[in-house]
């Protein structure tokens, strides 16, 4: 189906999961083609269960969840929406986790021998965060900022128990 496109250099290009049940190799090789196609000027509209795929290759998504419209927006966008994880090294790991008054942050846990800090804009919130342990006499030692992945974010607004049938929707413009 998509040589049959190639072919015909069409204005718009409508895709339903031309990835399912293919390969990781073929998966790589037909989304290089959709990337030079759209390079190229054709507008692709690309249907898919595969997360990733709306992740690296779309300019806007649109999140459906049981045949309803949740969201329209860029991949960025949905993704500053979501929890990022600010994972702290702290020179002495306290027992429990310190309390840390700041706007924002939603969950501070210990795991995995680091202070974990859930927090949206956790990029934004990380100088605040260090300053407030180095005050109450921690020593920061690491820190990294994992943001939210598109994943996450669709899980997020697709929660519901009804179990029905969810995908995403994208158009990568020409």
């Amino acid at each position: 189906m998509l040589a049959r496109a190639l072919v015909s250099d069409p204005d718009l290009l409508i895709l339903d999961e031309p990835t399912a049940g293919v390969d990781v190799q073929l998966r790589h090789d037909l989304w290089e083609i959709i990337n030079r196609m759209n390079d190229a000027g054709t507008t692709i509209l690309l249907t898919t269960h595969y997360i990733e795929e709306a992740e690296r290759l779309c300019d806007r998504v649109a999140i459906m969840d049981d045949g309803r419209k949740v969201e329209v927006a860029t991949p960025d966008e949905l993704m500053a929406r979501g929890s990022d994880t600010i994972e702290v090294g702290l020179e002495t790991l306290p027992t429990t986790p310190p309390t840390l008054d700041i706007e924002g942050v939603q969950n501070v846990r210990i795991e995995d021998g680091y202070l974990l800090a859930t927090a949206a804009g956790g990029s934004s919130l990380a100088p605040a965060i260090m300053r407030k342990l180095e005050a109450t006499g921690h020593t920061v030692t690491s820190l990294d900022v994992r943001r939210a992945s598109l994943e996450e974010v669709f899980v997020d607004m697709t929660r519901a128990d009804h179990g029905g049938d969810t995908e995403v929707e994208m158009e990568v413009d020409a």
